[in-house]
């Protein structure tokens, strides 16, 4: 009872529609509710509820799954159709099986299992809370960001070295005074976690507290050195005439001070950690520092990082630009091939397919992976061409060969919105039927796709191409952008595969993704399918295509 009138603190300015058939748990769980709740409309079945829902307005639904006339997924659907961002929680005693999928292709926010266990039903209901609160808050901060905006402005242009926010000098200060001549020493801090902060206080007390933060930093700071905020949660210390050894100390036990002594603003008091780097030089001493910030945070927060030039990060960002004037030369000259890697039917144990994928010719002829050239093209904008290239040969190589094969598009290459006409000449010009060639697109284009590329994508299948999703489980799942893709295939990430035959957690992430895939009428492909042992687990959960080098490695020839 103490963890309920707890929870009523966050709650009780709901309004919520419960809908439950059984009269004996209606009873019992609508008096819970009541105790919670500022208001509670009891439903008895399905069409009910919708009829209810119709007629008011709700922070959360409570819905039964089985109930006579509609059903609680029919009509958890046909809320979430009308309102996509209505909170619904499912009540049911199915196992998961019966709901999940469905369940997940709607969007529900939440389930409570019977028997009701009273401490899982407040977690369900304090994770809907949470999300209400949290929406309330940021559209809070919006409202207030429009209205202040055309303020903060002009203030801006007003004070164009100074900080309006903090007093500190500002970025424009910051760039006149670091191209002054002479060894300097750059200490760039950074906030941890500062959204934090934000989202439990509010906008406005976390403007406050960021001012006492930089009133700290300035009473700290050593002789003969600059304060300034650069952004957000960002802040520069400029040491002149001071030694290396010297500002590391300074950072140290400025790293700890922050960590003993917490930032107080009216009745709040915070503690924080920061995460700082260090770089010295006479020139490009942010970005450096930003480098070095950038490597420390791949370690952890709440670190000091020293700008190294020599790092393996630097080599990394080094790499990338040593390969971009490499990819201008093999688009220029013609230099990228596929390769091509043979997928099975599982059930033929036949070669149906393969996925074409591309390489680099290099200056003295050794072949350049995709690891080795992707991020650079990525970051030169140069996918699209690199896309266009393997259409044209692949398509050449194909015309006259009794396989289907793949070819992978990247988010750029919907973007540059050329996709479709460029497919259809290619389809006319080498006579290869569109059904023959497959799409794959990765996981988060899916997920995060605009709606015109989503429309490209479905107007590509409209014109007879496959749609394939690539790597699903790597990144964050969009269940119902993939149902709405109509995808014919499901690609499983080779994180979950490699290890499927030692691990069970795999294992029952690859028969999950199987099952959502059967569920709306995908075939799936197991990926990385690299041992004898781990296609036998493939073929016991009834994957229907097997790629790997188990059958076969890329090579240029199939």
């Amino acid at each position: 009872m103490d963890s309920i009138l707890a929870l009523k603190e966050q709650t009780k300015e709901l309004n919520v529609l419960y809908v439950e058939d059984d009269e004996s748990s209606r009873q019992q769980l609508s008096q819970v509710f009541s105790l919670l709740f500022a208001r509670v409309v009891i439903a008895q079945d399905g069409e009910q509820g919708w009829e209810k829902y119709e007629d008011g307005v709700y922070d959360i639904v409570f819905t039964d799954i089985n109930m006579p006339k509609m059903n609680g997924i029919e009509l958890a659907e046909k809320i979430k159709t009308s309102n996509p961002l209505q909170k619904v929680v499912l009540i049911s005693a199915h196992n998961e099986s019966d709901y999940l999928l469905p369940a997940i292709r709607i969007g529900v926010d939440g389930f409570i299992m019977k028997p009701i266990e009273i401490d899982q039903m407040e977690d369900v209901i304090q994770n809907v809370a949470n999300m209400i609160e949290s929406k309330k808050i940021v559209n809070e901060y919006y409202s207030r960001l429009e209205s202040e905006v055309k303020k903060k402005t002009q203030e801006l242009q007003e004070l164009a070295n100074t900080d309006v926010l903090t007093g500190l000098y500002n970025r424009n200060k910051f760039k006149e005074m670091v191209e002054k001549e002479g060894n300097k020493i750059l200490l760039l801090v950074n906030i941890d976690n500062f959204d934090n902060i934000n989202i439990s206080y509010g906008y406005n007390d976390g403007d406050s507290i960021l001012r006492n933060i930089a009133h700290f930093f300035k009473e700290n700071a050593p002789s003969q050195a600059d304060v300034f905020r650069l952004g957000h949660d960002e802040f520069a210390f400029l040491c002149l005439d001071r030694t290396l050894v010297d500002v590391q100390h300074f950072a140290e036990n400025l790293q700890n001070k922050i960590a003993t002594f917490p930032i107080k603003y009216g009745k709040i008091s915070v503690r924080f950690t920061v995460t700082i780097a260090i770089a010295q030089g006479e020139s490009d001493l942010l970005r450096n520092a930003h480098l070095a910030l950038k490597e420390g945070r791949l370690l952890g927060k709440n670190r000091i990082k020293l700008y190294d030039p020599s790092s393996s990060f630097e080599s990394y960002q080094k790499e990338i630009q040593r390969h971009i004037p490499i990819l201008f030369d093999a688009l220029s000259e013609d230099k990228i091939i596929p390769y091509f890697q043979p997928i099975v039917n599982n059930k033929t144990k036949e070669i149906e397919k393969y996925e074409c994928l591309a390489r680099i010719i290099g200056g003295d002829g050794h072949i350049i992976l995709p690891n080795f050239f992707i991020k650079a093209a990525e970051v030169s904008g140069m996918l699209p061409s690199i896309t266009r290239s393997m259409i044209e040969k692949s398509f050449l190589f194909f015309r006259d060969k009794p396989f289907n094969f793949s070819i992978n598009i990247s988010e750029p290459d919907l973007n540059d919105n050329y996709l479709i006409d460029f497919l259809k000449e290619a389809v006319q010009k080498y006579a290869i039927d569109p059904s023959r060639v497959v799409l794959e697109v990765l996981e988060g284009v899916s997920a995060y796709a605009t709606e015109a590329n989503l429309n490209q994508l479905n107007e590509l299948k409209l014109l007879g191409f496959q749609l394939a999703i690539d790597d699903f489980g790597a990144q964050n799942s969009n269940f119902e952008r993939v149902h709405r893709l109509q995808v014919d295939y499901i690609k499983i990430d080779g994180t979950f595969i490699k290890h499927i035959d030692t691990d069970p957690n795999s294992y029952k992430i690859a028969q999950s993704i199987t099952n959502f895939a059967k569920s709306i009428g995908a075939q799936v492909i197991a990926e990385f399918v690299h041992s004898q042992a781990v296609y036998e687990k493939v073929l016991e959960l009834d994957i229907e295509y097997t790629q790997g080098y188990y059958f076969g490695e890329p090579k240029g020839h199939c």
